[in-house]
């Protein structure tokens, strides 16, 4: 992988009600506080996946005049504010059908949500879930050249034996340990020690993913190439 390969654009920014800092993408954590709401409750637990698509989508808008939609027209290109955010979250949430368990929603959901998007809109985009842990980062380099931000899935421990099992993000002297959840990867890049590292938003931040951490994470659990991989966006 070469050495740095990074977005063309400024990634989505939101600006936080509570203290008027700005994101690194969207932040599921929006709807907390609202425990008393079901729906709200299963949005800021189980609502990476729907963050990750909403991001996507809005930034390809904001790059590129031909990947407008009904959904995202009125939010691109722009810095929202958290309200706004969350008005554009829910249209994608309906879009996809909303959050049905608490395993959130499945990378052949998003697949098949985006592709009918780009068929409604006539956009010269096709997705696909990847399967094949080789394919991950030719892939990933592909996309992030063609200006195309990547949702890359941390698998969830489908194996009572490996439940407690966590892949490392860093940020700083911040570290979460995290399975089951989505990123969106925003760059790629090696240090001088030769280490390669998936530059990524979670939950509105900056955080870094080992490169060879993931591979060991995705190998060494049962099925873990399949839900853990990425949304494959190519030029159809």
């Amino acid at each position: 992988m070469p050495e740095n390969i990074r977005l063309g654009g400024d990634y989505i920014r939101v600006r936080r009600k509570k203290n008027g800092e700005l994101t690194y993408g969207g932040d599921q954590g929006f709807f907390q506080g609202n425990e008393n709401r079901k729906q709200d409750k299963r949005k800021q637990m189980s609502g990476c996946g729907v963050v990750a698509l909403s991001d996507i989508l809005l930034y390809l808008a904001g790059r590129r005049e031909a990947c407008y939609s009904e959904e995202s027209v009125r939010y691109a290109g722009r810095i929202l504010d958290e309200e706004e955010y969350k008005e554009y979250y829910n249209s994608i949430y309906e879009l996809l059908g909303g959050i049905r368990s608490g395993n959130g929603i499945s990378g052949l959901n998003l697949k098949l949500k985006f592709n009918k998007l780009s068929r409604k809109n006539n956009w010269s985009l096709r997705a696909l879930w990847g399967l094949n842990g080789e394919k991950i980062y030719i892939r990933m380099e592909e996309m992030l050249k063609n200006d195309i931000p990547v949702i890359l899935c941390i698998p969830m421990m489908l194996l009572k034996k490996d439940k407690n099992d966590r892949l490392n993000f860093y940020g700083g002297k911040e570290i979460q340990s995290v399975n089951a959840h989505y990123v969106v990867v925003t760059g790629v890049f090696r240090k001088p020690d030769g280490e390669s590292y998936l530059e990524i938003s979670s939950w509105g931040k900056k955080y870094y993913i080992n490169r060879n951490e993931y591979d060991t994470f995705i190998h060494t659990h049962f099925m873990g190439t399949i839900l853990g991989n990425i949304l494959y966006i190519r030029q159809k």
